[in-house]
């Protein structure tokens, strides 16, 4: 399976076995998610499937998909909704906010398995970098709003930026007024969070939650130079 090359906030990693995707938020949809990998033909032992974060909250099955993070066919990034589990323990503020957004059933846990939850939350990384088929890809939970994905590596410590990852939307709902453009030093990035009707491309970033916990379809896409995202499903632009 894929190698991990640096272990820290940015995790990098070079994958060459098989077929790889990436999948939007999953919310607790696991069930969701086995019939997409099967209509896929997604195989367990050669391919790797990426999630955007937001394993957990509001869907059925949540503790199912966060412990898909110990597979080794997958491999996720921090969501906002994990940043809520890491923070509710100790904030109760933080905590109302979480179970208001389907965060309960982590405080319905005995206090250990709270823990062991937190601890598997504690080892996603904030942002992701994956090079295959001799491209770059990126992946970041909610926004990213740098032109450069190297001064946008070097800066994810900042509190701030840390904020924009996790809970950032301006690059997709004010694209226009922020003058955004293509990140350079990156070939695509994914990023889930906002919920959009249709998997949704602003400059070289694609936004893939297209809320499968809501009722919509989840959003599964094969990662491949020779098969554009447009060739798999309707993209807006």
């Amino acid at each position: 399976m894929a190698k991990p090359l640096d272990i820290n906030r940015v995790e990098y990693y070079h994958y060459e076995q098989g077929r790889l995707f990436v999948v939007g938020d999953l919310h607790g949809c696991y069930d969701a998610l086995m019939q997409e990998l099967q209509r896929v033909n997604f195989n367990f032992q050669q391919d790797l499937l990426i999630a955007v974060g937001d394993l957990v909250d509001r869907g059925a099955e949540s503790l199912k998909c966060l412990n898909l993070t110990k597979e080794p066919w997958f491999k996720s990034i921090l969501g906002n909704h994990e940043e809520m589990c890491m923070l509710g323990q100790h904030d109760v503020g933080m905590a109302d906010l979480h179970a208001q957004h389907g965060g309960e059933w982590f405080y319905e846990l005995p206090l250990a398995e709270q823990h062991k939850v937190i601890q598997q939350c504690q080892t996603l990384p904030l942002v992701l970098e994956v090079q295959y088929q001799g491209l770059n890809y990126g992946f970041v939970h909610g926004d990213i709003e740098h032109h450069d994905w190297n001064t946008f590596k070097a800066q994810i410590n900042d509190h701030q930026s840390r904020e924009i990852i996790l809970w950032g939307r301006s690059r997709i709902r004010n694209s226009a007024r922020k003058k955004f453009d293509v990140i350079t030093g990156i070939d695509y990035v994914f990023l889930g969070h906002t919920v959009v009707d249709l998997v949704t491309k602003r400059h070289n970033c694609y936004f893939i939650d297209t809320g499968a916990v809501f009722g919509a379809q989840l959003t599964v896409l094969e990662i491949d130079k020779n098969l554009a995202i447009e060739q798999q499903l309707n993209v807006i632009k």
